[in-house]
């Protein structure tokens, strides 16, 4: 067995001499992701020394028997030697995989492939002696070039170097696939903001693929769907090789609700191509809005295909709903909400008011990540819409929606610790209601774990100020006469 394929009945035993003309062959693919580029088997399917990309899953060819062509006259064999000359079989052959054009020749309908397995194989089976066009007629959505078209006889002679000679009805093939992968990750949300009101961004990048001189992309789109606690949904910073691209001329930027693309120019597109290796990057980004259960996912998708032709197509319309497009690892940012009470501290009832009037500022913890928090405070107090003075309303409450918890990123330097539990911060009370005195310790650590309503409500007592002492004894009164 060769590449993982089980052996197989042999559709027809190959023979010296005459081609049995009545017989019927098989072609067997063996599909794979581009490998060091030397050969990685034969057409009998025996191995070679090439190295074998990994198997590509998925994929369907279709067979289409070319009229004009008949094996059983020897003259005929003279027009599929002409194939083999450079150009007689246009890589863009198959640009339409259902319509198929080979000049000179038409086709008959196609056979095709169940989907290459695991192992990357699929096997043709029962086709007759003829000469066929093969087109690559069914890709995964992470393959963005497709194989050439190339073109096999059943039977096939058994001729290369080191073969023997035989005629083989069994043909085994080995067409190549470009990959394309993509990555999402979550930008240091020091950089953006830990309070209700900060952006959360995260970068969507794929590194280019280098496609073949005539192979050009049909439609390249990244597309993010973002969660509904996130507002003012867009996507920014579309970057190549580290340098800005422009809205307009090299892309276009798209947003439906919660979704938002950024689709490829023609002008983009060809830059795209021009640039292979270099990583492609754009920013996708919302404003936080609430905590709800503490968990905003996000994954993104690329959405892309090539197409060969001989000049650069018009660029096509990207699916709404690909099949199974290349899609990122879910990323997640974690927050929880945070309400403090402000109550009179010489109140004995259970339920005691609430004070408005006190005033609040909250930082950062110096050890955010701490076991036990303490009130030691890191830099300025954190602002919501430029304000970082924040007043107890009627009731004395304050509710802060959304407070950084930690995200899902692990990388040396970011102000996180994925998975964490829980997040510290400072409340720092700067101004106590009329008639009340500031607290002794005007600081305190704060707890924050991820989700609303999940971390406990902060009361913090404040007590009356002392007033001069009131004549309340009875003394008597002195009259002078």
């Amino acid at each position: 067995a060769f590449l993982g394929l089980a052996p197989m009945a042999q559709a027809e035993d190959a023979n010296y001499g005459n081609i049995k003309e009545n017989a019927q062959g098989s072609l067997i693919i063996h599909k794979h992701l581009n490998g060091d580029g030397n050969p990685i088997g034969t057409v009998d399917g025996e191995g070679a020394n090439g190295n074998a990309g990994a198997a590509v899953a998925g994929v369907q060819f279709t067979a289409y028997p070319i009229t004009g062509i008949n094996l059983k006259d020897p003259a005929d064999w003279n027009k599929v030697s002409a194939l083999s000359a450079p150009g007689a079989i246009p890589d863009s052959a198959c640009a339409d995989p259902t319509n198929p054009k080979l000049d000179g020749y038409g086709f008959e309908a196609g056979m095709t492939s169940p989907d290459t397995d695991t192992s990357g194989a699929a096997t043709i089976s029962s086709m007759p002696v003829k000469a066929y066009l093969v087109c690559e007629t069914k890709t995964p959505g992470n393959i963005v070039q497709k194989a050439k078209p190339f073109v096999v006889t059943i039977p096939h002679p058994n001729t290369a170097a080191k073969a023997d000679g035989t005629w083989l009805y069994d043909v085994h093939v080995y067409p190549k696939n470009e990959k394309i992968e993509v990555a999402k990750t979550i930008e240091d949300q020091r950089n953006n903001g830990y309070v209700v009101g900060s952006k959360v961004r995260f970068p969507v990048s794929s590194t280019l693929p280098k496609l073949d001189d005539n192979s050009y992309y049909k439609y390249y789109q990244f597309k993010d769907t973002l969660d509904n606690r996130l507002k003012q949904v867009t996507a920014t910073d579309v970057t190549l090789g580290g340098t800005q691209l422009n809205g307009g001329p090299d892309y276009t930027l798209g947003t439906d609700g919660q979704t938002v693309t950024v689709t490829f120019t023609q002008n983009g597109l060809n830059k795209l191509k021009d640039n292979p290796g270099q990583k492609l990057q754009a920013v996708f980004e919302g404003v936080v809005s609430e905590a709800g259960d503490g968990s905003i996912n996000n994954t993104a998708q690329l959405i892309s295909d090539t197409t060969y032709a001989e000049q650069p197509p018009a660029p096509e319309t990207p699916p709404a709903n690909p099949d199974n497009p290349p899609t990122t690892e879910q990323v997640t940012s974690k927050w929880g909400d945070l309400t403090i009470k402000k109550v009179d501290g010489n109140d004995r009832s259970g339920d005691k008011d609430g004070l408005k009037g006190a005033e609040f500022q909250i930082y950062k913890a110096k050890d955010a990540y701490a076991d036990t928090c303490s009130p030691e405070a890191d830099g300025q107090p954190l602002t919501i819409n430029g304000e970082s003075t924040f007043t107890t309303g009627e009731g004395g409450t304050i509710n802060f929606k959304a407070l950084f918890v930690s995200d899902s990123v692990q990388d040396t330097g970011r102000d996180n610790r994925v998975d964490a539990p829980h997040r510290c911060y400072v409340l720092v009370e700067t101004k106590a209601p009329a008639g009340y005195v500031l607290p002794a310790d005007a600081s305190r650590a704060i707890t924050v774990e991820p989700g609303a309503g999940v971390t406990q409500q902060v009361v913090i007592d404040n007590v009356k100020q002392s007033v001069p002492g009131l004549p309340l004894t009875g003394a008597n009164g002195m009259l002078i006469l």
